[in-house]
């Protein structure tokens, strides 16, 4: 009896979990809900992202971990131009980039990874172009970013969703127990990514 609940309960878990993703279940940005930027992200609805929220996704200056959580409260139910699209244009407007190859050339790892993860909330459904973006990020993250890690494992979890479940939490939690990596999220960030993302455990 004991073996059947613990069965079913397993299976109510794998539902709840491919009901979702591992893109728009984790809702992290709540842990940044004091920051400025995530409070101006909240009252966003649709249409055109605003040019403050531009300037600070792009600015390499910018905290990559709450530049991620600005774009996680925005969310992937966006009713519009795609935010990727717009972050792109953006990017290519700033940075001088004739195209997207030298976009991805002069962009820094925190910012390319920000531009990944916007392509990945747009169209959660295909990935490709968003995990390309991001292995490229990881290739540049000379840093050690943390957040630049895990936004990456995110798209990859995404990916796998598709096509190997059993590798939707070792992504994410190769990045969670790799001590080399700086870290530069908040914990209760990393705790609601892993809330999720530990439904896959098993």
């Amino acid at each position: 009896m004991k073996r059947l609940l613990t069965t079913i309960a397993l299976l109510m878990a794998f539902t709840a979990a491919w009901a979702d993703s591992p893109l728009t279940s984790t809702h992290f940005a709540e842990a940044y809900s004091d920051h400025e930027m995530v409070q101006m992200a909240n009252e966003f609805m649709q249409g055109d992202i605003s040019t403050t929220l531009l300037n600070f996704l792009a600015d390499k200056h910018s905290p990559v971990d709450v530049r991620l959580a600005v774009i996680n409260k925005i969310g992937w139910n966006f009713d519009g131009t795609s935010m990727g699209a717009q972050l792109r244009d953006f990017l290519m407007g700033r940075y001088n980039a004739k195209n997207e190859a030298k976009l991805v050339k002069k962009l820094d790892a925190g910012t390319l990874v920000v531009y990944a993860y916007a392509v990945a909330m747009s169209d959660y459904f295909d990935v490709k172009e968003a995990r390309e973006l991001a292995h490229q990020a990881l290739k540049k993250n000379k840093n050690k970013s943390f957040s630049v890690a895990m936004a990456s494992a995110l798209i990859d979890a995404q990916h796998y969703l598709d096509s190997d479940w059993s590798m939707v939490y070792k992504v994410v939690a190769d990045v969670l127990h790799d001590g080399s990596l700086n870290l530069d999220m908040r914990q209760e960030a990393i705790d609601s990514i892993m809330e999720y993302i530990g439904l896959y455990n098993e």
